[in-house]
């Protein structure tokens, strides 16, 4: 057979975006997405998108503010001062809290009572580790739910009206019909992982993994398979990669006057498509969270951004978004506390101070 071109042929897969669910299943609790691992999905996103994390991280700032006060109720303030035996303050839990709250829509806290009935400890749970059954009054942590599916240690739901031992106190947020919290950009996943791929495509095309933009013509005929090979594999040497911006593809020819010919491949502008997609993507991810792109570094329409037009966008998404999430847990540390104004949030400021 007369071979006159070699292509390497790309073979793609669909991605498949995991959905939200909750499972019956032969064990004690229901299973958190198809497989048991929705929770670590979304964690795993957390961390490859950068767009994501600069959303959340941003927003956790927010809750926090400028610090955070306690009440001189005795309890509240040893806690606040030594929350547990690993040497963490309620500040470092309440954190991890505030993380986790954007992250999957809910956090998950274990709460040590004394001899007293009174607290003497609390921790942070990793929330991708927790399950519970079906009526919500039972908690299930395991390391790993797919290794140890039967290994798990098994807690009561923090009930303020019971004396407990050692309970987790579980919230679900607001956005859920069942178990399990629902994060508020779960409508877009699918953008979110888009954004993901774009990234992808950009760093492919400085490593030259997709396309070529040149077609060099060898015109005095087709060598053997070995030749060819050892001639594309010298001609990447020298002329891809990032500082050799140019991707090019090989033709061996039997004729054209035996010469070699390089050839520009008309491109369809596929950055500019991608370009496109990126910021229609980026849109649709800060209409999730409904957040104002400026607030975390973003221009997308490249309008440029006033002191006055941030101070007025913090001030909404403030109301709107960091304000809830503040009194969702201070209601939450005055139920565990049980007292009123068991911590507070000190606004964050605005002025930049030199």
């Amino acid at each position: 057979m007369d071979e006159k071109l070699r292509f390497g042929i790309y073979d793609s897969t669909a991605k498949v975006v995991p959905t939200f669910v909750e499972k019956d299943t032969n064990r004690p609790y229901l299973s958190y997405g198809n497989d048991n691992r929705f929770p670590q999905y979304l964690w795993d996103l957390y961390l490859r998108s950068a767009l994501l994390q600069s959303i959340i991280t941003g927003t956790q700032n927010y809750v926090l503010g400028d610090g955070i006060t306690y009440n001189e109720n005795s309890t509240v303030k040893k806690i606040s001062e030594y929350a547990n035996k690993d040497g963490e303050t309620l500040e470092d839990i309440i954190k991890k809290a505030a993380l986790d709250y954007m992250i999957f829509g809910g956090f998950a806290l274990q709460i040590i009572n004394n001899k007293l009935g009174e607290i003497s400890e609390i921790y942070w749970l990793d929330f991708r580790n927790v399950r519970l059954n079906k009526d919500g009054d039972k908690a299930y942590y395991s390391d790993d739910w797919i290794k140890h599916a039967n290994d798990y240690i098994v807690y009561d739901i923090f009930n303020p009206d019971v004396k407990q031992k050692s309970s987790v106190f579980y919230f679900k947020g607001h956005i859920t019909r069942g178990v399990y919290p629902v994060p508020v950009y779960s409508g877009a996943l699918h953008a979110i992982e888009t954004s993901t791929e774009i990234s992808k495509f950009h760093l492919n095309s400085i490593l030259n993994n997709f396309s070529g933009n040149f077609i060099i013509n060898f015109n005095n005929g087709a060598p053997s398979p070995e030749v060819q090979e050892e001639i594309e594999r010298k001609v990447k040497a020298k002329f891809g990669g990032a500082d050799n911006a140019g991707k090019f593809m090989i033709s061996f020819n039997d004729s054209k006057e035996n010469g070699v010919s390089v050839e520009r491949i008309q491109d369809d502008n596929f950055d500019k498509k991608y370009e496109n997609l990126r910021i229609d993507t980026y849109k649709e991810i800060f209409i999730a969270f409904r957040a104002i792109p400026q607030l975390f570094g973003y221009d997308l329409e490249n309008v440029g951004f006033n002191q006055q037009e941030y101070d007025s966008a913090f001030k909404l998404y403030n109301k709107t978004t960091v304000q809830p999430i503040q009194r969702d847990l201070q209601r939450i540390f005055n139920r565990i506390f049980g007292i009123s104004d068991s911590i507070s949030f000190i606004p964050f400021n605005l002025d930049i101070k030199e």
